[in-house]
């Protein structure tokens, strides 16, 4: 398996290099069929992006959700970049958002017509994350860190739940699976949520 990097409950970084090799199909094909294999298996569906970087992966899998998969190429990325809002760059939040709108920029594109000395003065270091992601440079790699800091099991009801008697058989088909992850692993939890 590639190494893989948890970004949230329901989201990963895969380092997908040297997929071809060992499974004998490019890394675009790797991907879809292990969307269909989690959807197939555990019922829940995939959104995946792929890029060549983490930056564009994550904004490529959130493009088409849900069951969507996007690739942005190394070539592309600064054309789509361009046409984005400046809020799509990770680290820019409402704040800085406002110092940008304050500024006029509000674009991408905006952002890639600007030198890298003039951002870092008006923003400090903020500044060279946003040249430097503007233009489709992230050179962070997959970690896979540590251990697990959770271990979950969930499902979605088709119809809103209103009895506490529909719901028990439920989390006790969820708590099972998870205490079977942890019996597996050899590793137990603190908490339960």
């Amino acid at each position: 398996t590639p190494p893989v990097e948890p970004l949230s409950i329901d989201e990963a970084f895969l380092d997908l290099a040297g997929t071809e090799r060992l499974h004998g199909m490019p890394p675009a094909l790797v991907l879809a069929r292990f969307a269909q294999t989690v959807e197939k298996e555990l019922g829940i569906t995939v959104s995946a992006g792929l890029s060549y970087c983490k930056f564009l992966a994550k904004i490529a899998s959130d493009f088409r959700k849900p069951r969507g998969f996007s690739v942005i190429g190394e070539a592309e990325a600064p054309s789509f970049l361009a046409g984005q809002p400046v809020t799509l760059i990770w680290g820019v939040g409402k704040a800085l958002a406002a110092t940008l709108e304050r500024d006029g920029i509000r674009t991408i594109a905006q952002l890639q017509r600007m030198e890298r000395g003039e951002l870092m003065r008006r923003y400090g270091v903020m500044g060279d994350r946003l040249y430097r992601l503007s233009r489709g440079e992230d050179d962070r790699r997959v970690d896979p860190g540590g251990d697990a800091k959770s271990v979950s099991a969930e499902t979605t009801f088709d119809n809103d739940i209103g009895s506490l008697a529909e719901l028990v058989p439920v989390l006790r088909g969820l708590s099972e699976k998870v205490s079977a992850r942890l019996k597996k692993s050899g590793t137990a939890g603190r908490a339960v949520v």
